[in-house]
């Protein structure tokens, strides 16, 4: 699982492999009134065509319990400027 950190920073973004996974959590968050985006993951943090992730502006270390618990795998989390 790859985790960056950045001092300044919280971690906000979910990494996932595909669409479909990132937007199978997005739904699974909801349902705990977790909001989110999905969104491309950026290419500094991509080691692969197809990267997606989940921005969080809220609760974060509870969506990853979440996600988590309901057997949705991540592959890293970080943390980026909101735009």
């Amino acid at each position: 699982m790859l985790v960056i950190k950045v001092k300044t920073m919280e971690n906000n973004l979910i990494l996932f492999n595909s669409v479909t996974i990132a937007m199978r959590a997005r739904e699974v968050l909801k349902k705990y009134n977790i909001y989110s985006t999905v969104v491309r993951t950026p290419i500094s943090l991509n080691k692969k065509s197809c990267g997606y992730s989940l921005f969080i502006n809220q609760d974060f270390k509870r969506a990853l319990q979440v996600l988590s618990g309901n057997g949705i795998a991540y592959t890293g989390t970080a943390a980026v400027g909101a735009k």
